[in-house]
């Protein structure tokens, strides 16, 4: 019996030049009408959602394209061998050459393998089932990486030294509209929405469900390679189902150590940030609130009311009198109070509000925490005074002539038109 995808594609063959576009309701009226077949669409309720189901298939394949800006579709020239012919990957070519990212834990390779997609269980299918086995919060396929894939198998055949796709093996063979799934995708490295039926692959063991599915965010992480790498919010979902399998504490301290062990791209300018938001999320509190300009500018919006706090000092007109500002990295603290200082000068009418917090994390000599909190914000408070009486005791040697001036001796650089022996 010919399937429902299978007499889609017959359809669209027949009644479709290659590039020729056509949209939805054109293949509604061919595919459902004209060359409809009762006995494919036997038992099917709704028959358009399958239409569209399958249409989805055939674009995942590389078979059809989708045009966003118009809402058709247009057939694409294939090349190569037949997408069905089994012997189109090589299994020892993919065993001599073939690598596999095992950066996550509890992680191992078994085997290699090309295997049927008919008894791979996909992300999108998985999700239809309410399988959780992946991590992607958004969206998971990208179409151009696909199709450049594609295009690559096309013109110089698989690339066996690339990083390969993995799956795992399923406890249980799962039956779902025909097929006997034997086999999980768990990084699927766009490859499986190729439009080859089979699927060269590495076979992984896992000690845990939780550390299968967190292969695939781990295996995503930024890097020099990746393309389409995994967002803030995969990695913060992965996090908190590590909270629920028991797998990760919930605490600062075990939260920080996975990110920068495993995620060390992820939100690194701004990562005890992170850390919060992937604690509160689930009813955690951190000890210590960390903040940056855009995050205390919410908080005083959202928890006290106060608005048009300004983040940037050296750019505040004479109306505004309302800044934040963090403390802690002491290099840092010179720029910041001459900043203060310059504006308060150049608008000496003006009364300023400073809203303060307290830094933590790189460049920070001792991080806050709740028992020296208060000595810290004493000691910071106190910056300000000694910076003053700094300043006053550089003009005062300046103005009694006992501050010298500096010898500067420029060292050559234009190569060109300066000796390089003779300063400048």
């Amino acid at each position: 019996m010919v399937s429902t995808k299978e007499h889609l594609q017959h359809v669209l063959n027949e009644k479709f030049d290659i590039g020729q576009h056509f949209d939805l309701s054109t293949v509604y009226d061919f595919v459902l009408n004209q060359e409809y077949d009762p006995e494919i669409y036997k038992g099917i309720e709704f028959p358009k959602e399958t239409v569209r189901a399958n249409l989805q298939t055939l674009r995942d394949q590389g078979l059809i394209t989708f045009e966003d800006n118009n809402g058709t579709y247009y057939r694409n020239e294939l090349k190569g061998l037949n997408i069905d012919d089994p012997d189109f990957f090589s299994l020892e070519q993919l065993k001599k050459y073939g690598r596999l990212k095992l950066p996550a834990p509890n992680i191992n390779f078994v085997e290699w393998a090309v295997l049927h997609k008919d008894e791979v269980l996909s992300h999108t299918v998985a999700r239809q089932l309410g399988i959780k086995c992946q991590t992607r919060v958004g969206e998971s396929l990208f179409p151009r990486t696909i199709r450049e894939i594609e295009t690559s198998i096309d013109e110089e055949g698989y690339d066996y030294r690339a990083w390969q796709p993995a799956v795992s093996r399923l406890d249980e063979f799962i039956h779902h509209k025909g097929k006997t799934y034997k086999y999980i995708v768990r990084e699927g490295n766009n490859r499986y929405a190729t439009r080859w039926m089979y699927f060269p692959c590495g076979i992984i063991e896992g000690d845990s469900e939780f550390a299968l599915r967190q292969f695939g965010a781990i295996s995503n992480t930024p890097n020099r390679e990746k393309k389409n790498d995994c967002t803030p919010a995969d990695v913060k979902s992965i996090i908190q189902d590590g909270f629920e399998c028991g797998e990760i504490d919930k605490n600062e301290i075990a939260v920080l150590n996975h990110l920068k062990t495993y995620f060390k791209e992820v939100r690194k300018k701004d990562r005890r940030i992170f850390v919060g938001e992937i604690l509160n999320e689930v009813g955690i509190k951190c000890e210590i609130e960390t903040y940056d300009i855009s995050k205390a500018q919410k908080h005083l919006r959202d928890s006290y009311g106060i608005e048009d706090v300004e983040g940037d000092v050296a750019n505040m007109s004479v109306d505004q009198t309302l800044f934040c500002m963090g403390w802690g990295r002491k290099p840092d603290h010179f720029r910041k109070h001459y900043l203060i200082i310059n504006k308060q000068l150049e608008f000496p009418e003006n009364d300023y509000t400073m809203y303060g917090w307290l830094e933590s994390g790189q460049g920070v000599t001792t991080d806050p925490t709740p028992e020296n909190v208060d000595e810290k914000r004493i000691i910071l408070e106190g910056d300000r005074k000694e910076h003053i009486q700094y300043c006053h005791k550089v003009v005062k040697a300046y103005q009694k002539g006992t501050l010298k001036p500096l010898n500067v001796r420029w060292m050559a650089q234009a190569n060109e038109t300066e000796p390089h022996n003779e300063f400048q």
